[in-house]
């Protein structure tokens, strides 16, 4: 009898555990409606290679950061935006990755260093901008893109 009750507790437990391990792994993966969150951490990758790239002076991966941060500048729903701010900082953003990768493949590491600073003051500005005039809403109306905030 106490044989059954520890092979019921232990079934119960090891349910238990499963349903608590599937929720925290669906916690964990990517919401595919969180667009903007997902441009952000591909764009974070993109600059930790890029750093890495840096201090290592490795400038194939310097470039390939760069390049990848481009390419995130280039094909995703963020441009949608017509505030003309944010597409000033959208446009600086991808200069200073095209600038990044042009000084990579001149091996000027000072260059790069420059760029790459410039790009990080870009980004700052833009979340700036973005947390006082603009702000990110989850909306499937507006599909997360980013509007003006209401002045009232």
């Amino acid at each position: 009898m106490t044989q059954r009750w520890l092979l019921l507790a232990t079934g119960i437990l090891l349910i238990a555990g499963g349903v608590f391990a599937s929720d925290e792994l669906r916690k964990t993966e990517a919401d595919p409606g969180d667009q903007q969150a997902a441009l952000m951490l591909a764009k974070l990758a993109s600059c930790q290679k890029i750093t890495n790239g840096l201090v290592t002076k490795n400038f194939k991966e310097i470039h390939s950061g760069a390049n990848t941060l481009n390419q995130i500048c280039i094909a995703t729903d963020w441009a949608s935006h017509d505030d003309a701010v944010y597409a000033h900082h959208r446009l600086e953003l991808r200069k200073q990755a095209m600038k990044l990768a042009k000084m990579a493949e001149e091996k000027n590491l000072d260059g790069a260093s420059y760029a790459y600073m410039h790009s990080l003051n870009t980004c700052i500005n833009c979340h700036e901008y973005c947390r006082d005039v603009l702000s990110i809403v989850d909306d499937s109306e507006v599909k997360l893109k980013v509007v003006p905030i209401p002045s009232n």
